[in-house]
């Protein structure tokens, strides 16, 4: 996942996030899973293909089934093995016939690859591969190993989310358990030009901050299954974000059509010395999802609505992740919660309910409805309606639940001011 910039163009910030727009040269093969089609009926043959190449989403070369560590299809509460691979052209070929409706992440792992290299060529690969500024930052730091001699560890993980039927659970937000990995915290399926999709990227399981992730857009009228890029047709230009104390990135998505975010993270593997026998891992993260025409609903200027949206998305994921920091730091210090027929402040929320509502979110599977956003100005109140199902504390969920947060513009963003919770068990 090389870019070797031919310039970088400093754009205006988006909702307080430094964008880089980048036109540059790839010299190196991601790998993307793209499916055929991300809506198909319950009972209909899902088909997603491979492709490893250096411009999105054609493939140069066929990524061999012999390949492919792991391929499972995740549901909100289920997990398939994926065994249907084939080659196809010039094309992995995954296939596979869900019959209960709902949203499935496709999840690839590509088997790590290791080699012995030098600490000066670990940083060089870093750099052409794709993150120049994490190896220039290791170089201040001084991070890299030591010896002369290190392994590294090469690794490639690849997510899609396809829609099987209609109204089915959600399953988005759930972390597959990639070494590497990209989580969205707002809904792929209702992204639409000019709106926002927000993420974290995960290192075994724990928030990266720093990272610099490139999405972009696909070529108009170029599908995975095209042969290749006309010589007419520019290069796209990548934007680029760089990943908050919590994880988060946000990417503005500027016009329709299929998108994808990569990424490249190198660190030392987990139980390796900075002595001999240093190991480091070097592994590939991306996500490929749809953007239709037309408009977020927005209720302000410069996309209000989509950033308020993606505020409340990020509470829910932080608590999600066991971040209470993150959590926190989204919250006004005069924050009030109502629920249960009671009153609590921020303090009161922080020393009491913060640890159940973290282990309740991660027991939990919630499925939450897009929320309805109103901006008024500098206030906004977002409604959601949600569904939890699971087991907490040995006791078993299935309940309805609604939400109301009322949130205000503030110099760093939006932060909330006032939750409303209520919540019934769902009757058979």
């Amino acid at each position: 996942m090389s870019w070797l910039c031919a310039r970088r163009i400093v754009a205006p910030t988006v909702a307080g996030v430094a964008v880089l727009f980048t036109v540059g040269v790839l010299a190196a093969h991601d790998f993307w899973i793209v499916p055929d089609a991300f809506q198909v009926a319950a009972g209909a043959t899902v088909e997603i293909r491979g492709q490893s190449g250096v411009r999105f989403p054609i493939s140069q070369n066929a990524t061999a089934p012999e390949r492919v560590a792991e391929a499972r299809l995740v549901g909100a509460a289920s997990d398939e093995r994926l065994s249907d691979l084939s080659v196809s052209g010039k094309s992995l070929l995954i296939r596979h016939r869900p019959t209960a409706p709902g949203q499935r992440i496709v999840a690839v792992t590509l088997a790590p690859r290791s080699s012995r290299t030098t600490p000066e060529r670990l940083k060089r690969y870093l750099a052409l591969e794709g993150a120049p500024e994490l190896a220039e930052r290791y170089t201040r730091e001084d991070a890299y190993p030591k010896s002369d001699s290190v392994t590294q560890i090469a690794g490639k993980f690849a997510k899609t989310i396809v829609e099987v039927g209609r109204d089915g659970p959600r399953a988005f937000s759930r972390p597959v358990g990639h070494a590497l990995e990209l989580v969205p915290a707002n809904d792929p399926a209702a992204l639409r030009a000019g709106g926002m999709l927000t993420l974290r990227l995960l290192y075994h399981g724990r928030p990266v901050a720093g990272a610099h992730l490139r999405a972009g857009a696909a070529p108009p009228g170029i599908t995975a299954t095209s042969d290749s890029v006309p010589p007419s047709v520019p290069a796209g230009k990548d934007v680029v974000v760089e990943t908050e104390a919590d994880g988060t990135a946000r990417i503005p998505l500027s016009e329709p059509g299929l998108w994808n975010v990569r990424t490249l993270y190198g660190a030392p593997a987990p139980g390796s010395s900075a002595g001999a026998g240093a190991s480091w891992e070097v592994f590939f993260a991306t996500l490929v999802f749809s953007v239709a025409g037309g408009s977020e609903p927005q209720s302000g200027p410069q996309g209000d609505g989509a950033e308020v949206a993606a505020t409340v998305a990020r509470f829910h994921a932080a608590l999600a992740a066991g971040d209470s920091a993150s959590a926190l730091g989204l919250l006004a210090d005069d924050l009030v919660i109502l629920e249960s027929g009671g009153a609590e402040t921020r303090d009161e929320f922080r020393s009491g309910h913060l640890a159940a509502d973290i282990a309740y979110a991660r027991a939990v599977t919630t499925q939450r409805d897009p929320p309805r956003v109103r901006v008024r100005g500098d206030v906004a109140w977002a409604s959601t309606a949600s569904t939890s199902q699971g087991e907490y504390r040995g006791r078993p969920i299935d309940s309805r639940g609604v939400e109301l947060m009322v949130l205000s513009r503030e110099p760093e963003g939006w932060k909330i001011r006032a939750i409303h919770w209520s919540s019934r068990t769902r009757r058979p």
